[in-house]
């Protein structure tokens, strides 16, 4: 059956692949589903991380075979060249990547059997590829911290952190600051009172009842959303249920205030 690929910023990315203990149906599928995913999406190579599958397995296209390496390793390499890389993880970014050029790699075939391999030239490239994802790395891991940074600025939400830690950047923060600025704004009004004349007066207090009305919507946002990133990010201190409900209770009670003052000091 073909399975979705992760797509950033899904954290799972950064998952260390469990080894294979067990050949069985279970793990037929998984191949099967592999080989489905790398077919609909024109794929010469798949790692199973990249369709949320944490075990140590890798689909390499020969030809017309799928052939499955599990629990691999390298055990030899040497020479070294740079190529450019993509990935359908990272889909906006290529990247120029050193690796070795002639690797040994021993494997199990989905009986158990070992084996062993030489692999040279692209075929080697790829392989180490698909054996970072099964180690919790992507290619952008193996450039200079210079072109790391870059590729951290160009993205949406920034690179995505390791699994043991927290992402660098939390989607939630947009709602909040968000709400912030909104009220920021409306506090900025607080002046108008000193100089404006009624009428302008009243037209920036119809202005600020609609900014209050946004705020909750704001704060809503960010509270759902902090819980569905608290799923995510266990480990994350600041994912806790406690500390999201703290920082809604805050913008409450910030909301409160303002609210107060646009009632009883910039109302007409």
């Amino acid at each position: 059956m073909v399975q979705p690929l992760l797509k950033y910023p899904d954290s799972r990315i950064r998952l260390i692949s469990a080894n294979v203990r067990f050949f069985n149906d279970e793990l037929l599928q998984w191949i099967t589903d592999m080989v489905d995913t790398m077919k609909a999406n024109d794929l010469d190579a798949l790692s199973a991380i990249m369709i949320g599958i944490q075990y140590n397995i890798i689909v390499i296209k020969k030809g017309d075979e799928y052939l499955p390496y599990i629990n691999a390793r390298l055990i030899k390499c040497s020479g070294k060249s740079t190529q450019t890389e993509r990935s359908t993880y990272y889909e906006a970014i290529s990247v120029d990547v050193e690796r070795f050029d002639n690797v040994t790699v021993i494997y199990e075939d989905e009986k158990g059997e070992p084996h062993h391999q030489d692999l040279s030239g692209d075929p080697a490239h790829i392989f180490q590829q698909q054996l970072d994802y099964s180690f919790g790395s992507t290619f952008v891991d193996r450039v200079d911290r210079e072109m790391k940074q870059r590729i951290n600025d160009h993205l949406e939400f920034g690179l995505v952190a390791n699994g043991s830690t927290c992402p660098m950047v939390f989607v939630r923060d947009y709602f909040k600051r968000g709400a912030k600025y909104v009220m920021l704004l409306i506090a900025l009004s607080f002046i108008i009172p000193f100089f404006a004349s009624e009428e302008v007066r009243a037209l920036i207090y119809r202005i600020d009842i609609y900014l209050l009305l946004a705020v909750p919507v704001l704060m809503i946002a960010y509270f759902f959303y902090a819980l569905y990133e608290s799923r995510l990010y266990k480990q994350c201190t600041s994912c806790q249920i406690g500390n999201i409900i703290g920082t809604t209770a805050i913008m409450a009670t910030q909301l409160l205030i303002v609210a107060l003052g646009v009632i009883f000091w910039v109302a007409p």
